[in-house]
């Protein structure tokens, strides 16, 4: 053996050594903590305060790693994510959530950020009155969404099915073009859109179309059965942010409109429809399973979901 193969050899060992000596090393940071939201809403204040303010970053330090952000524009991004392990954490209506968990995603609501009411809006100028002028309507509604859900819930209450209307599948910005060209009659969606839309005269809500709404917290479950303490930590966060935005309501007003790039104004008229200081108890627990239920009876999901697999109640 010559020389060079014997330098070789060697070079060959030292480095499968230090590897071996590497990979046995305990590690005291995490991967990054990955964070999102599910469109633009104001119901995801205590998220974007706590963004803002670098909260969601200093848990992150604390375990030796950092925070990433994300926002969705759609559902099926946020379940490929999540089960990808792509996704930590997301803060969005509790339907998507059960839509994921019913594809078999595992994931888990372990919180509320916000409740809130949502609504259909017309045209400032559309002669539908009420619930029941929607009969033989075009509404654009997103998909496997809370306004989906809520929207399906009124035509219910109203004594009309899904079937009596026309619902397009659309998404907030293609909405947003189509409701102010004339091309659908109507629009179930999420605040700030609504509020957008009143306050350039160019919308108004349907007397009747309101729906309760919980803005939860959504887990990726090897993530928090992984992680208990980080899990603690991100939700003491969120508790840190709602009491924060309840004492300091002007400024979390102004960190909101900057996050999502809205008018003060849209943002101000938007805020008496959330809570955001939202009971995540057993009462909450069973609105859940029943909005499960009720997608499931509809159609709108496959799988009949578990709540006791979904909801967790700290």
């Amino acid at each position: 053996m010559n020389k060079n193969n014997i330098l070789l050899g060697v070079a060959v060992i030292l480095i499968l050594v230090l590897g071996i000596f590497w990979l046995n090393q305990p590690s005291d940071s995490q991967e990054a903590i990955k964070i999102g939201s599910f469109s633009k809403a104001i119901d995801y204040a205590p998220y974007l305060v706590a963004k803002n303010k670098g909260w969601f970053d200093d848990v992150a330090e604390k375990y030796g790693t950092t925070a990433e952000y994300t926002e969705f524009q759609s559902l099926p991004p946020i379940n490929e994510a999540f089960a990808t392990n792509n996704i930590d954490l997301v803060f969005e209506a509790e339907a998507p959530a059960i839509v994921g968990k019913s594809a078999g995603i595992n994931l888990k609501i372990v919180g509320a950020g916000v409740f809130l009411t949502q609504e259909i809006i017309v045209p400032i100028n559309s002669n539908i009155q009420d619930v029941k002028g929607l009969e033989g309507k075009k509404i654009a509604v997103l998909a496997g969404t809370s306004a989906h859900q809520g929207l399906v819930s009124v035509l219910n209450q109203n004594g009309l099915s899904a079937d009596d209307v026309e619902i397009i599948d659309m998404i907030p910005p293609d909405a947003k073009v189509a409701f102010e060209l004339g091309q659908v009659d109507a629009w179930a969606v999420w605040p700030p859109f609504p509020q957008q839309e009143e306050v350039a005269e160019k919308g108004k809500s349907l007397s009747g179309s309101e729906i309760f709404i919980q803005s939860v917290i959504v887990a990726r479950g090897k993530f928090i059965e992984e992680n208990p303490e980080i899990e603690k930590d991100l939700l003491d966060v969120v508790n840190q942010a709602q009491e924060w935005i309840i004492e300091n309501e002007a400024e979390a007003q102004e960190i909101v409109a900057e996050e999502l790039n809205l008018d003060l104004e849209v943002v101000i008229k938007s805020w008496p429809k959330h809570d955001f200081n939202p009971v995540f108890d057993e009462e909450a627990k069973q609105d859940i399973e029943t909005k499960a239920d009720f997608l499931y009876e509809q159609g709108i999901i496959k799988n009949k979901v578990d709540i006791e697999s979904l909801v967790e109640i700290k």
